[in-house]
C-alpha cells in the first residue's frame, strides 16, 4: 500500500512539473509553431557579381570594338536590356531565396 501511494505521489508530482515547465510554450487558440530561418544570400550575391563583372568587361570591349552593323544607339539599347535582364534575374533569385541566378527568359 505504501509503495502504491509513493508511486501515485511521484507520478502526480512528475506530471505537475512537466505541465508547469511546458506552460510558457502553450499558445492560445491551438497549437502554433514559430520557426526562424535565416537565408544566406552569399552564393546568389557572388553569382550576380561575377556575371555583372563579366558583362561590364564585355560591354567595355564592345564599346572599344563595335560589332559590325550595330550603331551606338542599338548597342546602348541592347546593353541596357542586358543590364535590366541581369537585375531582374537577381531580384527573382532573391525573392525565391535561391543560391544561384535564374536563367534568362
Amino acid at each position: 500500500m505504501r509503495v502504491h501511494r509513493y508511486l501515485t505521489t511521484l507520478t502526480t508530482l512528475t506530471m505537475l512539473a512537466t505541465l508547469a515547465s511546458c506552460a510558457p510554450y502553450g499558445g492560445r487558440g491551438g497549437s502554433a509553431a514559430e520557426v526562424s530561418v535565416r537565408w544566406d544570400s552569399g552564393p546568389l550575391d557572388r553569382s550576380y557579381n561575377s556575371e555583372r563583372d563579366a558583362m561590364t568587361v564585355r560591354h567595355n570591349q564592345e564599346i572599344a570594338n563595335p560589332r559590325a552593323g550595330e550603331d551606338s544607339d542599338q548597342r546602348s539599347r541592347r546593353q541596357t536590356a542586358e543590364n535590366k535582364d541581369l537585375d531582374d534575374r537577381y531580384a527573382k533569385g532573391k525573392a525565391a531565396h535561391s543560391d544561384r541566378l535564374p536563367d534568362s527568359e
